[in-house]
């Protein structure tokens, strides 16, 4: 049987490293492929050698949350068999069901026993399946208010520059209205 191929994506260097030996001290039915310090360079890989990739492990620390589901997305559109395994200290519910909406994506929450889990995730998400931590997963159904997700954020962001609706609107490519819902629910106190 063919190891599973990993790539992993880590800003930091000591967790790049960690997650490296967490995937090889499983064993030869895993095997890393490479590690990248940053999301950019993947692009460039993906598209000489993607199709050898079987899971892409990242960890989105310093990555905005648009392009952790921009990399999900896309692995799954373009390398229909490739899992990708977010490692995440980001608790909101939105971003966490963006991750998962795609079949191959799988979520870890870092708290707890983040070994056990990703060796967990790289089983199910070699296998197919998705996983969720425990802890994600309360997170998703706890029933909490929601929060700003990350299109939200663009708009107040942007709002705070002193941009108006219309403008808003053209630069992040949605409707004036969804401008002025954001807007609505901001002074209303949520977020």
């Amino acid at each position: 049987m063919n190891p599973i191929r990993v790539v992993v994506i880590d800003r930091n260097d000591i967790t790049r490293k960690g997650v490296e030996g967490i995937v090889g001290d499983a064993g030869e039915l895993f095997e890393v492929l490479t590690t990248f310090a940053r999301l950019r360079e993947v692009d460039r890989y993906f598209k000489e050698q993607g199709d050898d990739v079987d899971v892409v492990i990242l960890d989105d620390q310093t990555i905005h949350p648009k392009e952790v589901t921009n990399l999900v997305t896309t692995c799954y559109q373009r390398f229909r068999e490739m899992g990708v395994i977010v490692m995440s200290q980001r608790r909101q519910s939105a971003y966490i069901q963006d991750v998962m909406r795609w079949g191959n994506a799988s979520f870890i929450l870092k708290n707890g026993d983040v070994q056990e889990q990703l060796l967990r995730a790289l089983q199910l998400i070699s296998s197919k399946y998705p996983f969720i931590s425990p802890a994600a997963f309360k997170l998703m159904n706890c029933g909490t208010p929601a929060t700003l997700d990350p299109q939200d954020w663009d708009v107040l962001r942007l709002t705070e520059q002193g941009l108006r609706a219309q403008a808003i609107s053209d630069i992040l490519g949605i409707s004036r209205k969804t401008v002025y819902r954001v807007r609505a629910g901001s002074s209303s106190g949520w977020g």
